[in-house]
């Protein structure tokens, strides 16, 4: 099985990230803000745009999509930018595995994963959440 990281790395946290651009654009934040706030080259913020980089839409998923909506207020109002908005995405990020949406993104980009027995993601960042909310 190849890491469950290097999954998240590649397909979760672009797609996330994607969204969350097209969120903020969406509000009106210019695009140098953008790109600051999430610490991507205007390169790579023009690649989420054309739908190049990041392909995977969890908006579609309510929770998700709300938690993006928050996140997008965040940082369109200046109360989260740099490593603040970066560590709510990456929570973002561990709670899309946790929750098991990617189990079909991750089958078909690796096929070494049978997501009706696997159980990594759950075990692994439920303890996460679990620690995060208990100190």
């Amino acid at each position: 099985m190849k890491s469950i990281l290097e999954f998240a790395a590649r397909h979760v946290e672009p797609s996330l990230k994607r969204s969350l651009a097209i969120k903020l654009l969406a509000r009106g934040v210019d695009r140098g803000k953008v790109s600051t706030c999430l610490g991507i080259s205007p390169a790579l913020l023009t690649r989420y745009i054309k739908g190049e980089r990041g392909l995977h839409d969890f908006t579609r998923i309510k929770d998700v999509d709300e938690r993006l909506d928050k996140l997008a207020e965040e940082v369109a109002s200046g109360r989260k930018c740099g490593l603040d908005a970066y560590t709510e995405l990456l929570n973002l990020t561990f709670y899309v595995l946790y929750k098991k949406y990617a189990c079909g993104i991750h089958y078909v980009a690796t096929r070494d994963v049978n997501p009706a027995k696997c159980n990594a993601c759950p075990a692994l960042f439920g303890k996460l959440f679990e620690w995060r909310f208990q100190h």
